[in-house]
């Protein structure tokens, strides 16, 4: 269950999160909270010893979610080894955020075709686009393709049909899930034309308001 606060902060139940207590950095999970009040994580271990860790000692967490990186400082309210290894942290009155990523990222499921560059001009192969931003693409697959690559993909998208959109191979890995499409690449588009450029953008637009409408806080019944 990924929350996002009337502040901002991106709190998901399990999450693991690095805790960084007197310079030493541990890895922790996100095991609950109450908003404006306290964080509840695991108690750090250190090669499978309990760490010593005082009422009051300064703390700081890290994590990502959605491309954006978390950062804040707290203090250690209270911590527990007996009988159940749990970690009590003050919730941050504020905390610093950076994107990783150059452009918003929006999970997707369209089928598109695609040619590879100096191919056959008509789509050969066909895919499934399974993130989208402005400047590239996850895509799944079956036809084997190498880093460094250029391709050409069509697909139809809710504001209208990118065709001949040129993009770059940038990694290459296989794919588990799928016995079909065996592969999953991630693209960079190549400078997409105005037209591209509008459907993307609207595309994006409309999926951005999506989310914020899905991430605000809902009255109680």
């Amino acid at each position: 269950m990924r929350v996002v606060t009337k502040t901002g902060l991106h709190l998901t139940l399990g999450k693991k999160v690095r805790a960084t207590l007197r310079g030493e950095k541990y890895q922790v999970a996100l095991r609950g909270w109450v908003e404006n009040e306290y964080l509840i994580v695991d108690y750090p271990q250190f090669q499978g010893d309990f760490v010593k860790i005082a009422p009051l000692t300064g703390c700081s967490l890290s994590f990502t979610s959605d491309g954006t990186y978390f950062d804040f400082k707290t203090l250690v309210l209270y911590s527990t080894a007996q009988p159940i290894r749990l970690m009590v942290l003050e919730y941050p009155k504020s905390f610093t955020t950076y994107q990783l990523r150059k452009n918003n990222r929006h999970k997707a499921n369209f089928p598109f075709k695609f040619s590879l560059e100096g191919g056959s001009a008509e789509p050969m192969f066909n895919g499934t686009i399974r993130d989208l931003s402005l400047s590239g693409a996850l895509i799944t697959h079956s036809q084997k393709l190498t880093k460094g690559d250029f391709i050409h993909l069509t697909v139809n998208l809710t504001f209208g049909e990118l065709s001949n959109l040129k993009a770059q191979v940038r990694n290459v890995r296989r794919n588990p899930g799928s016995k079909r499409e065996l592969f999953v690449t991630g693209l960079e588009f190549a400078k997409p034309n105005r037209d591209q450029d509008r459907i993307l953008r609207e595309f994006m637009g409309t999926r951005m308001g999506e989310r914020r409408r899905s991430d605000r806080p809902r009255a109680p019944k």
